[in-house]
């Protein structure tokens, strides 16, 4: 059977649960789940070597966004958990991505196309990155393998880029992107102590997200703030469960932690197959959301706190949140497969009748 993109996205969301669990083990397990995110992450570039080799196609054009979020979701998250990344730098990366695409969406319900940035490329490898140097960092506090990995990064990347230019004359932005973040971030790493080398790499990779989407901000919020209060609500019902679970994390009881990342990546899924039925016109459910889901999971959250506090509160909201989410998701998913089946019974009866 030929490889194709697609398998290489599929295969990447069934196994990224592997290397999440082994992150809460010792270090050699942790040393396993750097290696396995390695492997995953280097599908996400195989994957878009055979898309453009065979062509790409709608299954992948929907799966691969919501595989590059997943991936965060699995990586940044348990290092919030594990007090290896601050929560209030982890936050506003996840805010930025919801948002980013909840407004991708208004624009696209607009006919308006926002194009993928050259810097929203370069942010999705580098939140990829960033997480293993921090996981380096902390599992390494000696600071040994992580310098001898950036600095073999760098000079492999300066190799490549001496080649480059020596056949193109110039060099992509994409690389004197990497060369001045490698060469940052081995400064960073030689100069700084463990703890300090975290907060860095962890700013920087905030700062570069958060600027990735201020095109988008800039282009997406004026459409959504023309549509009125419509917009408004389903703009706040797509942020409000994911962004208010990781708010609560760290209430929730230990083991958690797991529904946290499956509530992400439920949201992410949705919001990939919600942009996918304004883009082809199909039915769009976006109002149970708001009307049941959001609803539902407040006022488990707020009944659990009156009756029993927040000790039970935040677990029944995750619970609650979680289910409403997996049911919502079905739905979706059963939409987009019903789709299909007709759009590709309506090809093979053209065929026939021809």
């Amino acid at each position: 059977m030929k490889i194709r993109a697609n398998h290489l996205t599929a295969l990447r969301i069934i196994l990224l649960p592997l290397p999440y669990f082994l992150l809460y083990g010792g270090n050699r397990a942790k040393i396993v789940a750097l290696l396995a995110f390695t492997i995953l992450g280097l599908t996400d570039y195989l994957d878009g070597l055979l898309a453009r080799r065979d062509g790409s196609t709608p299954l992948g054009r929907l799966l691969d966004p919501i595989a590059d979020k997943i991936f965060i979701a699995v990586t940044l998250i348990p290092l919030a958990d594990l007090g290896i990344l601050p929560l209030w730098i982890v936050w506003p990366i996840f805010f930025r991505e919801f948002l980013v695409t909840e407004l991708r969406r208004f624009c696209m319900a607009s006919k308006r196309q926002l194009r993928v940035t050259e810097l929203a490329k370069i942010k999705t490898a580098l939140q990829m990155v960033g997480a293993g140097l921090v996981l380096i960092t902390d599992m390494f506090p000696d600071k040994s393998v992580l310098i001898a990995f950036l600095s073999g990064a760098l000079l492999a990347t300066l190799f490549l880029a001496v080649g480059l230019y020596w056949r193109d004359g110039h060099l992509s932005t994409r690389m004197q992107t990497a060369l001045s973040l490698l060469i940052l971030g081995l400064a960073v790493g030689l100069v700084l102590r463990p703890s300090q080398i975290i907060i860095t790499y962890a700013l920087i990779m905030l700062g570069i997200t958060l600027v990735s989407g201020s095109r988008y901000l800039v282009v997406g919020l004026p459409e959504c703030l023309r549509r009125g209060l419509p917009a408004a609500g389903r703009l706040t019902a797509s942020l409000i469960l994911p962004l208010l679970s990781i708010a609560l994390m760290p209430l929730a009881p230990k083991g958690m932690t797991s529904l946290v990342v499956l509530i992400l990546a439920l949201e992410f899924g949705g919001q990939g197959l919600e942009m996918w039925t304004v883009q082809e016109r199909k039915i769009d459910i976006s109002w149970i959301k708001i009307r049941i889901l959001v609803p539902g999971a407040l006022l488990s959250l707020v009944s659990g706190y009156v009756l029993y506090g927040f000790e039970r509160a935040v677990p029944a909201f995750l619970w609650v949140t979680t289910g409403l989410c997996i049911c919502y998701t079905v739905v979706n998913v059963g939409i987009y497969c019903r789709a299909v089946c007709r759009t590709q019974g309506f090809v093979r009866g053209q065929g026939a009748r021809r």
